[in-house]
């Protein structure tokens, strides 16, 4: 069962790899973008660990939907919006009052992210986008079963392997795609950020 208190610990190490690995990604943004996506993402885990540490969530939704809150209010390029619609569908997934999921739950809340996420981006597979991480993660959440650990797991590795895909790449979408053949070579940031976010939640299972 995927718990409040789970859920909680997987954030919270997501938070804490999210802002060790800041720099990285500014350097990989700096390739075909303005350099900057460490910083909107060290913001995100700040909040992240600011919400957590204030221990007032009544329930799973009320975690996600101010997560996603935050993740919106945060300045600096389009990581906190694209971030906060994906944690916005979670929330959306799963209903109020609910502090543990099954696997049906996890499945609804991962479905619900993807759907919202699919709403608001045009963004493929392939544009060399936080997509080609995204969704191969939420693609893989969604075919396993068995433990949390064995689903995050299934994700985490799907989302890496969509990150490292996109150095092969030339960007198609966004600011990036203005470099056009500089950007092969170096993997998105939005992507590795993604992969981060899924690989580290997937260690916290432990």
């Amino acid at each position: 069962m995927l718990t409040l208190e789970l859920l909680q610990r997987m954030l919270l190490a997501a938070a804490t790899e999210l802002k060790d690995k800041s720099m990285i990604l500014c350097e990989l943004d700096g390739v075909a973008g303005d350099g900057d996506h460490g910083l909107t993402i060290g913001r995100m885990a700040d909040a992240i660990k600011a919400k957590i540490e204030a221990n007032d969530s009544a329930d799973i939704k009320e975690l996600l939907d101010d997560l996603s809150m935050a993740f919106m209010g945060v300045n600096g390029g389009s990581a906190g919006p694209l971030w906060g619609t994906v944690f916005g569908g979670f929330a959306e997934g799963v209903d109020e009052g609910v502090t543990s999921l099954d696997t049906d739950g996890i499945h609804k809340m991962l479905a619900q992210g993807k759907e919202d996420f699919m709403d608001i981006s045009k963004a493929k597979i392939g544009d060399k986008t936080m997509v080609d991480a995204l969704y191969p993660a939420l693609d893989a959440g969604l075919a396993a079963s068995g433990s949390v650990k064995e689903i995050f797991a299934a994700m985490a590795e799907a989302a890496c392997k969509g990150a490292d895909a996109t150095a092969g790449m030339v960007a198609r979408f966004g600011r990036a795609k203005n470099v056009g053949e500089r950007s092969l070579g170096t993997k998105d940031p939005g992507a590795v950020s993604m992969s981060i976010l899924f690989s580290s939640m997937a260690s916290a299972c432990e």
